[in-house]
């Protein structure tokens, strides 16, 4: 699918004209045609799903928009050559860089393009990975002003190193790496820094060249933010009740999928939901066969709705469950030649989600309310207990 970098993304149903450089780049480069589906981002969060127009317009059919992720990455880089530097801008994005800040160091060689220039490469970059945030091109500074904005911004500091050192802190809310140009660091460079309680970042025993040591410090700090949040979570859930298998009416349903008997698969998905009407996967399953197998699009538009009712935030699948909706909403009314009946259709659908969804919110209450009560007679036992004791 087609990326478009839109600074304003309207809401869903809305219109918009990609900007002249996009749009030359999507029309006569890419040779986009009407009818054809495009995703659009605006590099702060925001990206939505569109169709394109006759007139070359794009009509948003699903918009979503993400937060800000908690833990950030800041690239502090010495610049290389133009060639190189330009790998590394587009590199950087992919991994989710949140700010790019050049480093002028003692052992400096190359001279910073224009920041526009920068950007476009930063654009293509998120464009191509889907990162739907752009990252921050801070103006060039010296290594000392460097350090001294990322601690009065409460940033935990590393740097690259062929020092036998890892990393020896928790999850940090933000980490910057400072990667030093071709000639490496000055010794009073690392004595600077190291002041500033910045911690070498080992990046194996060889040295490496700038740019690829750029790429590797992020692809590290990255990995080591996702480990340890990992170990946080298990030791979190460690202790809470939760049903990690896999369910089996869906591996069922899933099985007679692959098989060819998509009938058989929609009626196992059906008692998948009915056995867990909380399960956004089992909504989701039947959606899909319903809509690309059987071609049922009122059942699909309801487990599509369904899905998206109990489906957590910030999990993955919104953007897609809503452009399928609108897809099959318009089927729908197609299907009845556009008249008052597919329209009718269509809402009677709603009604019967919303009124599936009060019942699953329900359900949720009334467990919640057991769980409180449950709790709240355990904490008057132990009251009663300690008073007993005290007694004697």
């Amino acid at each position: 699918m087609h990326r478009v970098f839109c600074l304003q993304i309207p809401e869903a149903g809305g219109f918009v004209s990609p900007e002249p450089r996009e749009a030359e780049h999507l029309f006569k480069v890419m040779r986009a045609r009407s009818g054809e589906s495009v995703e659009l981002l605006d590099g702060h969060g925001t990206m939505a799903k569109g169709v394109i127009e006759k007139d070359r317009s794009i009509r948003v059919t699903a918009k979503e928009t993400f937060p800000e992720p908690e833990e950030k990455l800041h690239l502090c880089c010495a610049l290389p050559k133009k060639q190189k530097l330009d790998q590394l801008l587009k590199q950087a994005a992919e991994l989710g860089a949140w700010s790019i800040r050049p480093v002028r160091c003692i052992r400096s060689v190359a001279v910073g393009d224009p920041r526009e220039r920068w950007e476009l490469l930063l654009r293509e970059a998120c464009k191509q990975s889907g990162n739907p945030f752009l990252p921050v091109i801070e103006p060039e500074a010296k290594l000392p002003d460097v350090l001294e904005k990322l601690q009065q911004e409460n940033i935990k500091i590393y740097y690259g190193s062929v020092a036998p050192a890892e990393p020896g802190e928790g999850i940090a809310k933000a980490k910057a790496v400072i990667i030093g140009p071709e000639g490496g660091f000055a010794p009073e460079e690392v004595q600077m820094m190291e002041k500033c309680n910045a911690e070498p970042l080992n990046l194996g025993p060889y040295v490496l060249r700038l740019e690829t040591a750029a790429i590797c410090a992020l692809s590290v700090l990255r990995r080591l933010s996702c480990v340890l949040a990992a170990l946080l979570i298990s030791v979190i859930v460690c202790g809470c009740s939760c049903d990690s298998d896999a369910d089996p009416l869906l591996e069922k349903g899933q099985s007679l999928l692959e098989s060819g008997d998509a009938n058989g698969a929609r009626d196992y998905f059906r008692k998948a939901v009915a056995q867990n009407p909380d399960n956004p996967q089992a909504y989701l399953a039947l959606a899909k066969v319903c809509a690309e197998r059987l071609n049922e699009r009122a059942e699909a538009i309801f487990a599509y709705n369904m899905f998206l009712a109990t489906l957590p935030e910030g999990a993955d699948g919104k953007l897609e469950a809503q452009a399928a909706i609108e897809q099959l909403k318009s089927d729908l009314v197609a299907e009845f030649g556009g008249s008052d009946s597919g329209n009718s259709a269509v809402a009677d659908l709603e009604i019967q989600t919303l009124k599936a969804q009060n019942e699953t919110l329900q359900k949720q209450i009334d467990t919640l309310t057991r769980q409180l009560r449950k709790q709240v007679d355990d904490n008057n036992k132990l009251r009663r207990a300690a008073r007993a004791g005290n007694n004697r």
